[in-house]
């Protein structure tokens, strides 16, 4: 052994015998707090249930003893049950394990050397204008309608409709900003989105009287001017979709599939529709590249107009 490798292994030793008290448990409580300031809600609690289904499977060991093979076991057993959640986990630990190695708690990630299974994901679903006025002539009550139409029209995720302020909308320009000081988007990228007409029309008939310097001033409220949960507006527009009879498969965050399908089929450029949305890469933006065939065969009929002169 030379010199470097013994230092490394030294090293590796007394890491091991610091953190032999660091339980799973223990250290999802410390990431947990570490992330609830620069990351949303809904993130936090998918963090922590996925160190829950590991705790279950392993039970509350050190972390230090979560190897590769116990996370190849982890994640086939939840692949089994369901391919999507397996996913989530793996994604979300592999992330938390990259931080306890930041913090000293171990000597590498053991999840950086698990392969996770690939598999086909289906094509997700979204509805076109008759099929939203269906389903929202369904929607109960009333006054949450434009919520719906709103999120049809701009593709913003639910998280970012129900931050959305009016501090941060500018209707002498037809625009709206997302993200900002006290809301941080799924990117961490502040944007801007113009609006179409039937987006403008929404917030125009919204205006509050008086906006209040001291209070957030949440666009989409309840009469109480308290925001509305994403869980209650999720399944008032589950029980719409159902109401109208549509493909159970529908659900919220359709709404936003539907606004970037949509703009496809109208031949709106991919990299135009990644800015719209705010995804960090054109990668994820080409699950709905399949839509743009019509675009596909202008291109490939070009060969014939170059033959014919």
């Amino acid at each position: 052994m030379n010199y470097t490798s013994e230092i490394l292994e030294q090293l590796i030793r007394k890491v091991v015998s610091e953190n032999r008290e660091i339980t799973l448990t223990k250290f999802k409580e410390e990431y947990s707090d570490s992330i609830k300031g620069t990351h949303s809600e809904k993130y936090t609690k998918s963090v922590e249930i996925s160190f829950n289904k590991l705790i279950d499977f392993v039970n509350d060991i050190p972390i230090i003893k979560i190897d590769s093979r116990i996370i190849e076991r982890f994640i086939i057993h939840k692949f089994n049950k369901s391919k999507y959640s397996a996913a989530l986990y793996y994604r979300n630990l592999k992330a938390a394990f990259n931080k306890a190695l930041l913090w000293g708690y171990i000597p590498s990630n053991p999840w950086l050397m698990v392969k996770f299974p690939k598999f086909q994901r289906p094509r997700p679903s979204f509805i076109n204008e008759m099929q939203l006025n269906q389903i929202i002539d369904k929607v109960e009550p009333a006054h949450i309608k434009d919520i719906y139409i709103f999120a049809f029209y701009t593709g913003l995720r639910l998280s970012e409709l129900l931050n959305l302020r009016w501090e941060n909308v500018n209707l002498k320009e037809s625009i709206i900003q997302i993200g900002d000081d006290d809301f941080i988007t799924k990117s961490k990228k502040i944007r801007t989105i113009p609006l179409c007409l039937k987006a403008y029309e929404v917030l125009s008939n919204r205006v509050p009287k008086i906006i209040h310097q001291h209070k957030k001033n949440f666009v989409f409220t309840k009469s109480n001017s308290y925001p509305f949960t994403g869980d209650y507006l999720s399944k008032r527009f589950k029980k719409a979709v159902r109401a109208a009879g549509m493909d159970d498969k529908v659900h919220f965050h359709s709404l936003r599939h539907s606004f970037a399908s949509n703009l496809i089929m109208k031949g709106v450029p991919i990299y135009h529709l990644k800015d719209l949305l705010g995804h960090s890469s054109i990668a994820v933006t080409e699950i709905y590249s399949h839509l743009s065939i019509d675009a596909l065969k202008e291109a490939v009929n070009k060969f014939d107009m170059v033959a014919v002169s």
